[in-house]
């Protein structure tokens, strides 16, 4: 008689996103968008709720006072999402109507950098996300609805909290 061996199966990943949050476009607002990255990523660990924090900061920043969000009626929207076991992406769309594309300024020195009291932002998203980039909201040649910025950040598979529902209603 042969015995019969079962290989354990890994467990099987399900994807999680948490449902997306509106906020008006202004910095007076940052505050609140910090806290709410802190709400939605209870349990997490702190290292990766910081850099999620801090990259959504300035990219909500970035979206105030480059897009239209920026302007009477502006808006900018967070979603966050666990697409694969060991990377969390942080997407940040404005409302539109500019025609700069998010960049990392490459044409300055250390000193520079060192002296610099602004666009700063997009060098520390690229500095701490295993991937970056942008799409519009609707690729039309004479419609700009907005711009998505998103990043790829690491997180332990290990430490992401068990149980988590798929779609996660945000309070």
């Amino acid at each position: 008689m042969s015995a019969s061996f079962r290989t354990p199966r890994p467990p099987t990943f399900r994807s999680v996103r948490w449902e997306p949050r509106i906020y008006p476009g202004t910095l007076s607002h940052a505050p609140r968008v910090r806290h709410h990255v802190r709400t939605d990523l209870k349990g997490f660990p702190d290292e990766a709720v910081d850099t999620v924090e801090l990259c959504c900061s300035e990219l909500f920043a970035n979206a105030v006072a480059y897009t239209a969000s920026g302007h009477e009626g502006g808006e900018v929207v967070r979603r966050l999402s666990l697409h694969r076991p060991d990377i969390l992406r942080l997407q940040v769309t404005d409302s539109g109507w500019t025609a700069t594309r998010p960049a990392v300024p490459v044409d300055r020195t250390a000193r520079d950098w060192a002296e610099a009291e602004g666009q700063r932002g997009l060098f520390l998203v690229d500095a701490v996300a295993r991937r970056w980039g942008y799409f519009p909201v609707l690729p039309h040649p004479s419609l700009n609805l907005g711009l998505c910025v998103w990043a790829d950040l690491p997180v332990a598979p290990d430490q992401v909290p068990r149980g988590l529902d798929p779609f996660i209603f945000t309070t």
